[in-house]
């Protein structure tokens, strides 16, 4: 008997808007349901939704249920006030999400302790994969992909899309057309050179490799709050032990 394999549908999870671009013709490809935690506002006022929008009508992908739920500073509010009961829910709320749509391949943001909202979400993420998988058995595939960095094509398991001529224009086209990601972009193609953007990179999970190592040694958000604390920029700072560990902990015991 031939067993035909499952359809394919996917969903897309990150800290904030913009974060979507890095993985731009995989998701021309896939149409994914879209969910951002974050309006993208940062520390002013001005929401980045408007733009992803555009993006995801363009790619004919859809947003999902918590789509710039929080403004950034309510969200780190949140993380400083040790409310791991919100991401805990919000775990829940994308697992009943996935389990209505059918989802079974999930990508998102990595840990990389260069954002504590990044490395936050990626908990959650994982959180509503292992609550799904628990309360469904469905076999559900979870990725993540780099934002501080160049794509790792060479890592085990790993996703990778090459794009041609066309399919990098349309993307660097869509970056550029990007405005409050602009001078991210402009950077980033400094730094890395433009055949950058033209390699997309999923990895399978690598959550609990990547946070160990934050068990000995700081994030790189600790070291820049503290930098913005000593310029009287910021009166508090987001810890790794004090703030994100507990949220990883408490999106634990609530998968068991």
């Amino acid at each position: 008997m031939t067993v035909t394999p499952e359809p394919r549908r996917v969903a897309v999870v990150v800290a904030h808007p913009g974060h979507e671009l890095i993985v731009y013709r995989w998701m021309e490809e896939h149409r994914p349901i879209y969910c951002c935690l974050t309006d993208g506002s940062g520390g002013g006022a001005t929401s980045r939704l408007s733009s992803t929008t555009r993006l995801l009508n363009a790619v004919g992908a859809s947003a999902g249920p918590v789509y710039g739920r929080y403004p950034d500073k309510q969200l780190y509010r949140l993380l400083l006030d040790g409310r791991a009961d919100v991401f805990v829910a919000l775990a829940e709320e994308l697992a009943w999400a996935f389990e209505k749509a059918g989802v079974n391949y999930v990508a998102g943001d990595a840990v990389e302790g260069f954002n504590p909202a990044h490395d936050v979400c990626r908990l959650i993420v994982d959180g509503a994969v292992q609550i799904l998988v628990r309360r469904t058995g469905r076999d559900v595939r979870n990725f993540d992909f780099l934002l501080d960095g160049p794509p790792e094509p060479s890592h085990p398991g790993s996703v990778v899309v090459r794009l041609d001529e066309e399919a990098l224009e349309r993307k660097l086209a869509a970056a550029h057309a990007y405005p409050e990601m602009r001078p991210e972009v402009e950077a980033a193609l400094r730094r890395y050179g433009r055949q950058a953007f033209a390699v997309e990179c999923l990895r399978p999970v690598t959550t609990s490799v990547c946070a160990s190592r934050f068990e000995s040694e700081q994030p790189g958000y600790e070291h820049y709050g503290e930098r913005r604390v000593t310029e009287g920029r910021y009166s508090e700072i987001i810890r790794y032990h004090d703030h994100v560990r507990p949220v990883a902990m408490a999106i634990k015991d609530a998968t068991l």
